[in-house]
């Protein structure tokens, strides 16, 4: 009965997953052509930079938004049922904030323009395409605002639609730039994709239009001022993450002329853009539906949510991350060059983090859609501070592999007190079956490792091969149970009776 009950959770989930999935992969098949691009014409030592212009811009936006893309999509998923009166008020109340938010990042960017030139490019000649840089701010804010209209009240079709069109228009654009501008090209890309893509998002979101909306100024300026106090905490979070890594970013930018920050960059991609499908998808989906059930204060159906997504998330993961250790170093050479196969050092701890940071990636939501931002941001504040420190001194101990630990280290520290906090405070209970599939990834994730520096790539090769298929076919099994009713399983059977 209760497998029967939470199936619908599974399909729910999983076909979110899926959706976002197949956008995300068109998005990284798109990219992998700008990567191949990008790391072939302006090299290692330029292609750092990229990374570095985006760390800079990220932390701008971070500074300037105060975490409304979490406020404001809890908003309108905990409103999505209530009056559609009060709904637009916390649209429009959004909005509003959202722009004056990009209007603050665009000044900051001019202000600061002669500064982040020198400090991106180590001249201030630059200076005038961090001014024009505050356009992009200034559209993305349009964006963003839009985005998480569309996630709040789950309009996935039309998400993924704008998504789609705007991936390769953006993917032209970027190609262009590059080619035609080098270096200088990457911020007047970041200029004309965010122009377009903002013509596209209020294309295609007019039926959500709340221009007619009229809010009370004493309201407005209430729910600003609960937008920016609540958010506060989340940027001054996500500042600190951002500028931890812009310090990494930095510190690796002197040594073998920027190399190593390419490859940092690029381990970067793999760990996060490429294998980071689900996490991108636990985002769009799991996080609205999260926080609308916890209204309900159903705590059976809580456990039941958060728990199926770690299932699903692992079921997916462990394939995942299993085909890149097998096949790590053919898809560095694919997507990126030959020159960037030491990366695979990075990956060899760092993709093993990438399991650590699934669970807490799904516990943290809990605590966010708990409204819970004080200690949402102690955890991930500290563990922030700690990557800094560790990617630091581990490198100098063990250079590329010391990056991947330094994820690996504190993926973990920061795993047991999460869980510890949420199995105190909200009473979440991890059913056994989830806990066996930890056990296991954890076993699995011991032996690829020891095996890399134990025995010859022969048989590292051999051992993540079977790892590998075995894999496939329980996460196939598992997922045909909860999700086809063994629809595929008894079509096997079928088969396998037939030839015989």
């Amino acid at each position: 009965m209760h497998l029967r009950m939470s199936n619908s959770n599974y399909k729910l989930l999983f076909k979110a997953t899926g959706l976002f999935g197949i956008v995300e992969a068109l998005r990284i098949v798109l990219r992998i052509g700008v990567n191949k691009f990008a790391s072939v014409f302006l090299g290692p030592s330029s292609y750092g930079v990229v990374g570095l212009v985006d760390n800079i811009i990220q932390l701008i936006c971070a500074l300037t938004s105060f975490g409304i893309n979490f406020i404001g999509i809890r908003e309108i998923a905990a409103n999505k049922l209530s009056d559609k009166n009060k709904l637009n008020t916390t649209i429009k109340s959004i909005h509003i904030f959202i722009i004056l938010t990009g209007a603050l990042a665009a000044i900051i960017s001019v202000i600061f323009s002669a500064y982040l030139s020198k400090l991106t490019f180590g001249t201030q000649k630059y200076t005038i395409w961090f001014i024009l840089l505050s356009i992009y701010f200034v559209c993305n804010s349009f964006v963003q605002s839009k985005t998480i209209l569309l996630e709040g009240l789950q309009d996935i079709r039309k998400l993924l639609t704008i998504n789609i069109v705007c991936n390769i228009v953006n993917v032209t654009i970027i190609i262009g730039c590059y080619y035609m501008y080098n270096k200088t090209g990457i911020i007047l890309s970041m200029i004309l994709t965010s122009f377009i893509n903002m013509l596209l998002f209020l294309r295609g979101t007019k039926k959500y239009d709340t221009s007619h909306v009229k809010i009370a100024k004493q309201e407005l300026e209430n729910n600003i001022k609960y937008f920016a106090k609540s958010g506060s905490l989340l940027a001054l979070n996500s500042c600190i993450g951002l500028f931890g890594y812009f310090l990494i970013r930095i510190y690796l930018k002197s040594i073998d002329q920027g190399i190593v920050l390419s490859y940092y960059n690029v381990g970067n991609i793999l760990m996060v853009s490429y294998v980071g499908i689900i996490f991108i998808s636990i985002n769009k989906f799991y996080f609205p539906k999260l926080s609308e059930t916890i209204i309900s204060k159903n705590q059976e159906n809580i456990n039941r949510l958060v728990n199926n997504q770690l299932e699903i998330c692992f079921l997916l993961l462990i394939p995942a991350i299993l085909f890149l250790y097998l096949f790590g170093t053919f898809c560095l050479q694919l997507l990126f060059s030959i020159k960037f196969v030491l990366v695979y050092k990075i990956l060899i701890f760092g993709l093993l983090s990438i399991f650590v940071r699934g669970f807490n990636y799904i516990l943290g939501y809990l605590i966010l859609s708990n409204k819970n931002f004080k200690q949402y941001f102690y955890i991930n504040s500290i563990s922030d501070i700690l990557n800094t420190f560790l990617t630091i001194i581990l490198y100098k101990y063990f250079e590329l592999y010391g990056i991947g630990l330094a994820f690996l280290v504190n993926y973990l520290l920061s795993a047991v007190y999460t869980f510890y906090y949420v199995n105190k405070k909200y009473n979440l209970k991890v059913e056994n079956r989830i806990k066996k599939l930890l056990i296991c990834t954890a076993t699995i994730g011991l032996i690829i490792v020891t095996s890399y520096f134990k025995f010859t790539i022969v048989w590292f090769n051999t051992i993540s091969s079977i790892f590998f298929i075995l894999s496939i076919i329980y996460s196939t099994y598992k997922l045909d149970d909860y999700l086809l009713n063994k629809l595929l399983r008894n079509k096997i059977v079928l088969l396998l009776k037939k030839v015989n």
